[in-house]
């Protein structure tokens, strides 16, 4: 298995659409709006309030407080606590 690479996004209110090629993402901060194209190995999204929509994952983990995960396709393996949403949208 090759590793590709670890993307991230932190801040407060950010606006980024990042293109993941097999790479882990993580997402932290406060109301951030993500939008990952392509195929992650794993997302991980922490913080409170932010919004991630992405194509497909082989893994996503939500904490936090109030994160919205949606993924298009696939079938993730979801790690979700607290008051986090991940849904296929």
């Amino acid at each position: 298995m090759v590793h590709r690479g670890q993307l991230s996004v932190a801040g407060v209110g950010e606006n980024k659409t990042i293109a993941c090629n097999d790479s882990d993402v993580s997402v932290s901060g406060v109301s951030n709006t993500v939008t990952i194209t392509g195929h992650c190995t794993a997302v991980t999204v922490s913080g409170i309030q932010n919004k991630v929509t992405l194509d497909t994952s082989d893994q996503i983990n939500a904490s936090g407080f109030d994160n919205v995960v949606t993924y298009h396709s696939g079938s993730p393996d979801i790690n979700s606590g607290g008051s986090n949403v991940v849904q296929q949208g």
